[in-house]
């Protein structure tokens, strides 16, 4: 399975909760997260999407370190099995 089923999946799922989700394009500011999660009732996540099994790289771990220092939860999404329990985790903060 390729990154991009999983990223389809999860911008599938997020409209079906009545969100959006758009991709993520920093040209000045690489290793950001792949996808905003824009969720009713202002709810906001930032969701990393990999093949499975893929990790981050160095960079990308850099940025959620920094996003997290900021008070932002970057989750990492490798299987599509995951969406759910994202979606749930970033719907309840």
């Amino acid at each position: 399975m390729r990154e991009r089923f999983v990223e389809r999946k999860l911008v599938s799922e997020v409209k079906k909760r009545g969100g959006i989700c758009p991709k993520w394009i920093s040209p000045s500011f690489s290793g950001v997260p792949d996808r905003l999660v824009f969720l009713p009732k202002g709810k906001f996540g930032l969701v990393e999407v990999k093949a499975p099994d893929q990790k981050p790289r160095k960079l990308q771990v850099s940025r959620h370190k920094l996003f997290e220092r900021l008070g932002f939860k970057v989750y990492v999404l490798d299987h599509i099995e995951m969406i759910g329990d994202v979606l749930d985790e970033i719907d309840i903060t």
